[in-house]
């Protein structure tokens, strides 16, 4: 006689197999929302050279409509080339590097995925919906179709700033050179400014979104976590605060120090060359991440190098 399956058992069997039905879905639904993405800036880019340029050429003649194309044309490049890099590249997983290679470089704060069957880092963490391990993950992005981690996370971080950048610059430029923008009884009796009314309020609620979502990253980056690490790193903050102790982010290294190494930037024009786009790949390997120097700590301060 077979004996009946636990209840539990039943309800995890049936919590795993919604799980890789949403996990499915959301690798078809990808496509779509990258898709809609890139026509909605597309459709902000057609509304500028229709409505605003030529009332800028009106306004201001042509060489201030000039200097307004050169700049949207730049804030334009900029978005479509960090986007595709994002997409395209891959954020680095165990699974591209040899395993002889993770085995040799296995510390006592890795651990094992039993998924990809190998060595899981410090800040790896295992995607269910690429199905595969990825070096400093931050997150599964829906609008890049890919996930974000140790190779692409610097062009994430740039297609939000641009996205910022353009938004702002979108909403400000349909509010001061379409006529009747404010006025809503004129836009009922043109239909053809309905389109830039529109896209003014899509810009004003991209760039609100912007401010939340690429504020989040910039602090992120300066106190040297991403977004999973975050939740981990505040619960053994709380945990250090109540045995008496103050923890360390061990892989904070200093605000400069977290710009510089996300961007791979250096010398005296850092400051600048962060935000120029780059298609050159990410220094390192994923898996051996700087850590700062346990010896140069003051004393009362503990660093806790567990996997992440």
């Amino acid at each position: 006689m077979a004996r009946k399956q636990p209840a539990e058992s039943k309800c995890e069997s049936c919590l795993n197999s919604l799980t890789r039905c949403f996990d499915r879905s959301v690798k078809y639904l990808e496509p779509f929302l990258v898709a809609f993405a890139v026509i909605l800036i597309l459709l902000d880019v057609y509304t500028f050279f229709m409505h605003v340029v030529t009332e800028i050429v009106q306004q201001s003649g042509l060489a201030m409509a000039g200097i307004h194309v050169v700049w949207s044309l730049w804030l334009l490049f900029n978005v479509f080339w960090n986007q595709m890099h994002c997409t395209f590249t891959s954020p680095g997983t165990t699974l591209e590097v040899r395993e002889e290679a993770l085995q040799s470089a296995m510390t006592f704060d890795w651990r094992w995925c039993r998924k990809c069957n190998r060595g899981k880092p410090p800040l790896a963490h295992h995607c269910s919906v690429c199905n595969r391990c990825v070096f400093k993950m931050d997150h599964h992005c829906v609008w890049m179709a890919n996930c974000v981690g140790f190779n692409n996370y610097r062009f994430f971080v740039l297609f939000l700033f641009y996205m910022w950048v353009g938004s702002l610059y979108s909403a400000v430029v349909f509010w001061l050179h379409v006529p009747g923008l404010s006025r809503l009884d004129d836009i009922g009796k043109d239909p053809r400014g309905f389109l830039p009314f529109f896209m003014f309020v899509a810009s004003c609620s991209i760039w609100m979104a912007m401010c939340v979502l690429f504020g989040w990253h910039v602090w992120l980056v300066l106190t040297g976590q991403g977004t999973i690490e975050y939740l981990d790193n505040s619960s053994r903050a709380a945990d250090a605060r109540a045995a008496g102790r103050r923890w360390v982010n061990p892989y904070h290294l200093g605000a400069v120090a977290n710009w510089r190494e996300t961007f791979d930037v250096w010398g005296r024009w850092w400051w600048l060359t962060w935000m120029l786009p780059s298609r050159r790949r990410k220094l390192g390997n994923g898996y051996d991440i700087k850590k700062v120097n346990p010896d140069d700590l003051p004393p009362g301060q503990v660093m806790v190098f567990q996997g992440i």
